[in-house]
């Protein structure tokens, strides 16, 4: 098990394999409106396991509580709008057979 926090001002892989989503800050600048997706994939395309709208001044901040955390399977891909920062909480998990 690890969890890891990583910062994507751009689309991106952001965590593989087996997994929760426990947590996200999203925000926009410059009169900015965007709509941020996330994929239990690695490329946009997949299961959308998260979609929300942000809006300049109105931050999105959402923690799971362990319970609820968004599991993912292949891993997490964000699809970033121009001017949008994401700060992303995962678990990852490494499967031993």
């Amino acid at each position: 098990m690890a969890d890891a926090v990583a910062v994507h001002t751009a689309d991106g892989v952001v965590a593989t394999g087996l997994g929760y989503l426990v947590g996200v800050h999203l925000s926009t600048a410059s009169g900015a409106a965007a709509v941020v997706t996330i994929y239990d994939h690695d490329a946009a395309s997949g299961t959308k396991v998260f979609e929300t709208y942000v809006v300049e001044g109105l931050p999105v901040t959402i923690f799971f509580p362990t319970r609820y955390a968004i599991r993912f399977e292949i891993g997490l891909y964000i699809d970033l709008p121009v001017n949008t920062t994401a700060v992303i909480w995962t678990r990852t998990y490494n499967v031993i057979s």
